[in-house]
């Protein structure tokens, strides 16, 4: 496996999600405005956010930059675009973005595409996050299916501020942040979800553990019945071998692609597959419950049922 992540890391070097190189310069620091504040020790469900006014009134640039015990983190901002970077080397990985003038748009390619999993589930009343990053997702969610039940998981935990502070997580009811490493929550809790997303890429790459066919098992048996399990699996390899693990756990494997890249999210669950004209039905239906700001519909186009490559294994725990 570690070979893989070294591939894997390669390769997010090379094609990443967004790679910008920022020379000197390029942003303005705004450390001496903001200071070193209390909430960089805090515990994210007890941050106090900043607000949308707040936010759209910092300047454009940098505006934190902190090395936590797994990553090199960047905050800018520029004109009403906020966005969270990874940085390694010379490179700056885009983690999260979130648009000011419009706070529930969906800026990334895979984030427009995480919400077709709620045409699969059955119920949509819990939903685990293994990998917080910014909280796109998960504010998505939180904030047009409120009565969801939601657990977000985040290893770093200088992220998971950061997603609070500035990316508009807000902790509370039915929203929790848990702090530690996903695959070990999943092994822990005693609880069932209807919905449980892997988006634990970082900085081009995803943990090795948190691939494989074990793990993927151990999400399928915290799956309530109807559950789905969905992944961001930008890199083609990784891909590959998590549709030889998943078609061996699932009845079913729907993948939805980005048009603007090769983003993609990987839809695994049981029982009869909907065709298109079901899917239509349940997104409209969906639509007219809580007037979500992206299209379901829209996302049906972007779907592909694919097979893994003949003779591909999928990655397994070292023994």
């Amino acid at each position: 496996m570690a070979q893989t992540r070294s591939r894997c890391v390669q390769w997010g070097r090379l094609v990443a999600v967004l790679l910008i190189c920022i020379g000197p310069g390029a942003f303005v620091r705004c450390s001496e405005v903001l200071g070193e504040q209390p909430w960089l020790r805090q515990d994210p469900n007890r941050i106090h956010p900043l607000s949308l006014s707040e936010l759209k009134k910092l300047p454009s640039g940098q505006l934190e930059e902190l090395e936590s015990d797994f990553n090199h983190i960047v905050v800018g901002k520029k004109d009403s675009m906020l966005t969270l970077y990874f940085k390694r080397g010379m490179y700056f990985y885009k983690e999260t973005e979130i648009d000011l003038s419009i706070p529930h748009r969906l800026v990334l390619a895979y984030g427009k595409l995480s919400p077709a999993a709620l045409l699969y589930a059955k119920n949509h009343s819990s939903f685990l996050m293994l990998g917080l990053g910014g909280g796109a997702i998960t504010n998505y969610f939180h904030s047009y299916i409120p009565s969801m039940h939601i657990d977000a998981v985040e290893i770093d935990p200088m992220v998971a501020r950061l997603a609070v502070r500035y990316f508009r997580s807000e902790p509370g009811t039915n929203y929790r942040i848990h702090l530690g490493d996903g695959r070990r929550f999943v092994q822990d809790t005693k609880s069932k979800y209807d919905l449980i997303m892997g988006d634990a890429y970082g900085g081009g790459f995803v943990p090795p553990h948190m691939i494989t066919y074990q793990f993927y098992k151990e999400c399928a048996s915290h799956l309530n019945p109807g559950g789905v399990l969905f992944l961001n699996l930008y890199d083609e390899e990784v891909y590959q071998r998590s549709l030889a693990a998943l078609y061996k756990l699932f009845d079913h494997v729907h993948t939805y692609f980005a048009v603007s890249n090769t983003s993609r999210i990987v839809i695994a669950f049981n029982g009869p597959a909907p065709d298109d004209a079901e899917l239509y039905r349940r997104a409209r239906t969906l639509e007219d419950r809580y007037g979500f700001y992206h299209s379901l519909q829209d996302l049906i186009s972007h779907k592909r049922v694919d097979r893994p490559e003949k003779g591909l294994q999928p990655y397994y725990d070292e023994n």
